[in-house]
């Protein structure tokens, strides 16, 4: 609440306790009934202001998504930078990214424990010492083919890679406003 608000509401709110005093059950049942129309009002612009909250978070989403789309489809025409994970491309006011998404590793790390236990002449070294899986150190060991996932040796392991797909996103700058 702003503080100008805050003091117009407390002045209000002070001139009514100064005229007003709850004397017996008629001006109690009154004040009650202030109390359920101050609630009854309040729900109701609450639900107005939710109501239209969703609608302009729809036609902005829309908006945003058809943008995007757009922006998605000239990034795919006009030359752009590419390196290993991704490629983008740089505008005054930001820049169009895309990124490629590795697979997503869909594992129960005590399978693959009891499996490197199994297959393995060294398993500890992708293990914890706790019997957690070190993934990110196994990770790198691995070769993916379809959802298939083996190791150096080229055994297949019980985890299923599932393709993510790639990422396209707007980075906008931000807008610097003290020169507006």
């Amino acid at each position: 609440m702003s503080e100008e608000i805050r003091e117009e509401y407390e002045e209000e709110f002070d001139e009514t306790l100064g005229r007003f005093v709850i004397e017996d059950d008629q001006t109690a049942e009154w004040a009650m009934g202030k109390i359920r129309e101050a609630q009854e009002e309040k729900a109701k612009w609450k639900q107005f202001y939710d109501e239209r909250y969703q609608r302009v978070e729809k036609e902005c989403d829309y908006t945003i998504a058809n943008m995007e789309s757009m922006l998605q489809r000239y990034f795919e025409r006009v030359p752009h930078k590419v390196t290993k994970t991704q490629e983008n491309y740089t505008l005054p006011s930001g820049k169009l990214v895309f990124k490629r998404q590795e697979p997503e590793y869909q594992r129960d790390d005590a399978e693959v424990i009891q499996w490197l236990a199994e297959h393995t002449s060294t398993p500890n070294r992708f293990v914890n010492t706790k019997l957690t899986l070190n993934w990110s150190e196994l990770k790198k060991h691995l070769s993916v083919v379809g959802e298939v996932v083996a190791d150096e040796d080229g055994q297949i392991m019980p985890i299923k890679a599932v393709d993510r797909p790639d990422i396209f996103k707007v980075e906008l700058k931000k807008e610097d406003k003290s020169n507006g």
